[in-house]
């Protein structure tokens, strides 16, 4: 079943007319998502309820967007439009319906909220209300939800292809970085195997010294020198996306301090992987990871300030409930969803650790996809 079929169902259960996706220079994730390509003009994507879906794009993009939909198997009329007013004139022949759903997000400061929804633009909003006064517009949520949250198995294999072909490229680390290059030569190198494979899932994080205790840090121009250096990074490869942070030292012996950090860090997030699995709370794998750390006599809400993952596919932060010691234990783990798993522990102004891997939720256990090594990698 492809995404306009699944999307489709969906659209039933919510019992609207369609959903209609209105991307601008990229302004929506879900024109890329469901035609394939990247199409940066203006395009409106609308899947209807009936099956008679419709995309209409710029003349310079429709022929590149229809041959994607076709490559796909899916069967839309695609039109394009020459000017403003053809746009409007085309636009109204199927948005005049009871109820369409529209990219816009709800309940922004509660654990339920869909801000994953929200890429709908103001004018647009108000242009697309002028032209069907009478349409009841409610939020896609419930769609893009039921469509990127749980994993298909076509989405699984693409994951295992791009976090194996990423794993293959971080164990060339050591014939990368050098002594004395900077944080940015060595994202630079990295990035570029990536792009003779796919492109950069966001932007690396490569930061030495007491750069590694800022878990976003924004990677600088700062020599690499002996001591911690951690790396946070992914590729994306037919549109699914790797998410691994590996954390080595350079030089010739690490201290003590690091490798107790390192140790209690990889044996805390084994623990948190027996309780990646289907029908678990999101809750329930920090509190366990959370737990062992203290145990090992780690300050961990001092040391540890961020959730212990997220969800991971389309995007590095993809759709689905947060694991974090925060959520409510309402908040449920469902088989396929695919997750980042990665404790951190971070000492301000000295240095930090992050060990992150990539899992997907099993029936009983998960599947790691990832790995970090047991031992850190010393350069």
């Amino acid at each position: 079943m492809n995404k306009f079929e699944r999307a489709q169902e969906l659209i039933k259960k919510l019992n609207v007319d369609g959903w209609l996706t209105i991307s601008d220079e990229g302004s929506d994730v879900h024109s890329h998502f469901l035609l394939g390509v990247n199409a940066p003009s203006l395009n409106y994507i609308y899947i209807a309820a009936n099956g008679d879906h419709r995309v209409l794009a710029v003349q310079m993009e429709a022929p590149m967007i229809e041959r994607s939909l076709k490559n796909k198997g899916i069967k839309a009329k695609v039109d394009s439009f020459s000017s403003l007013k053809d746009l409007e004139s085309k636009l109204t022949t199927f948005i005049n319906k009871p109820r369409i759903a529209l990219n816009f997000g709800e309940n922004q400061f509660n654990e339920k909220s869909t801000y994953f929804a929200d890429h709908l633009t103001v004018g647009n909003y108000f242009s697309i209300k002028h032209l069907a006064p009478n349409t009841e517009f409610i939020s896609s949520a419930p769609i893009i939800y039921g469509l990127r949250s749980v994993k298909n198995q076509e989405e699984l294999k693409d994951l295992r292809n791009v976090c194996k072909a990423t794993l293959e490229i971080l164990e060339t680390l050591p014939d990368i970085v050098k002594k004395g290059m900077s944080e940015n030569e060595v994202k630079a190198e990295i990035e570029y195997k990536y792009m003779k494979l796919g492109k950069p899932s966001f932007p690396a994080i490569v930061g030495t010294g007491a750069h590694s205790a800022d878990p976003h840090h924004n990677t600088s121009n700062k020599k690499i020198d002996e001591g911690v250096l951690l790396i946070d990074t992914g590729l994306q490869i037919d549109q699914m996306c790797s998410d691994i942070t590996w954390t080595v030292w350079v030089g010739k012996k690490p201290s003590d301090e690091f490798i107790n950090a390192y140790s209690a860090l990889y044996e805390s997030k084994e623990i948190a992987n027996e309780y990646f699995i289907d029908d678990s709370p999101a809750n329930l794998p920090s509190l366990k990871c959370r737990a062992y750390l203290e145990e090992k006599g780690y300050d961990h809400e001092k040391l540890f300030f961020h959730g212990l993952g997220h969800s991971l596919g389309f995007e590095a932060h993809d759709i689905g409930p947060r694991v974090s010691w925060k959520v409510s234990k309402e908040s449920k783990l469902r088989e396929n969803m695919v997750y980042t798993n990665e404790p951190g522990l971070y000492w301000k102004g000295k240095w930090g650790v992050r060990l992150e891997d990539d899992i997907i939720i099993g029936k009983d256990k998960c599947e790691k996809v990832t790995y970090n090594h047991e031992d850190p990698i010393i350069i």
